[in-house]
């Protein structure tokens, strides 16, 4: 983080370490048992994350009464400390100034497994730890990706109720897809790789059946690469705005900034950050609008480019044509994942790590 970034107060639904190794940030914690108080916004059915729609720095008490009632920590986090997050716990973090952390996400579990414990000495560094995922430090992030143990036991759940919870039940392995692309439209990339996969490892052939030991048997790697096919989730890349933001909003929004007069890029990048928007896209957004050798930005470029802000709203105007280019996408995304996992030797033949 360059400085001068804060989050909004929000949960994160995995257990979390984050390592500083330059820099300082600045943490405040709530615990989860005050949710009734910080008024989150409404969530996904199931999903365990969320955010308050308190706006920290200026809190309106008369909108929410009762969050002055909530107790809170503070804690300053300095290079070469590492602060652990339990999940769903709330908080919010700000940077004065420029730094750089790691954050390790574990998954979640009701209970604690001791087994393998004993055989990793209490002194053995981080980088030695075997981790499902890894982020390159650019491009779209892994943050969220569902790991092959998930979908394992996806896969297994579904073909245990088509077999009535009898192991050793077989299934015609087209009905196992069908039932499989009823339970996840939006993933069917993600099925067509399964099924792909599981012919290539000569596991079976066209047109067989499968059974729950054939699920089980299946390799790390094999695991690995469905999971790396996954649906796309647009909040992991780092062009998240386009999808959050409307054509419509962002061209009215700057429209009305630059009604009275045109904006230097300086105050049109602050115009957009206000739409909730980044500085980087805020200033390529300048570039592509002004017709003034780059001293501004009017009204009437705004208007006289509007095809420039089609980019936005994909998330929200979606049509078959839309569909088939973000299909594209998870396709090419998922195939990078893979050469990633190949490079570093994830879930391969060669990796020990067992799921």
């Amino acid at each position: 983080n360059s400085g001068g970034a804060k989050s909004i107060i929000h949960k994160d639904a995995h257990n979390q370490l984050n390592c500083l190794l330059a820099g300082s940030k600045d943490w405040i914690f709530i615990n989860n048992s005050y949710n009734e108080w910080i008024y989150q916004a409404e969530e996904i059915d199931g999903d365990q994350g969320g955010f308050s729609l308190v706006n920290p720095d200026k809190v309106n008490y008369k909108t929410f009464p009762l969050f002055e009632k909530i107790p809170w920590t503070y804690a300053t986090v300095h290079a070469g400390d590492c602060l652990y997050l339990p999940p769903r716990y709330y908080h919010r973090v700000k940077s004065t100034n420029r730094n750089f952390a790691v954050s390790f996400l574990f998954g979640t579990k009701s209970e604690f497994e001791m087994a393998g414990c004993d055989s990793v000495g209490s002194d053995a560094p981080l980088e030695e730890m075997f981790v499902q995922w890894r982020y390159p430090g650019k491009g779209m992030m892994s943050m969220g990706n569902s790991g092959p143990q998930d979908m394992k036991n996806y896969f297994t759940d579904i073909l245990m109720h088509l077999t009535e919870n009898d192991e050793k039940g077989k299934v015609d392995m087209d009905m196992f897809i069908d039932l499989v692309m009823e339970e996840a439209e939006e993933v069917p990339y993600m099925i067509e790789q399964f099924h792909k996969l599981l012919i290539e490892d000569k596991v079976l052939g066209e047109g067989e059946t499968i059974d729950v030991d054939t699920l089980l048997g299946l390799s790390n790697d094999t695991w690995y690469k469905i999971a790396a096919a996954h649906a796309f989730e647009p909040s992991n890349h780092p062009d998240f705005e386009y999808y959050r933001l409307t054509h419509h909003e962002v061209s009215e929004g700057l429209k009305a900034a630059t009604y009275y007069s045109a904006l230097d890029k300086d105050a049109f990048v602050a115009a957009y950050k206000k739409l909730e928007g980044s500085g980087r896209i805020g200033r390529e957004l300048f570039d592509k609008l002004t017709s003034d050798e780059g001293k501004t930005v009017s009204w009437y470029d705004i208007k006289n480019k509007d095809h420039v802000f089609a980019v936005f709203g994909k998330e929200h105007d979606r049509g078959d044509d839309e569909m088939h280019l973000r299909n594209s996408e998870v396709h090419q995304r998922a195939q990078e994942d893979i050469e990633e996992l190949e490079r570093m030797g994830i879930g391969t033949a060669e990796s020990k790590n067992e799921l």
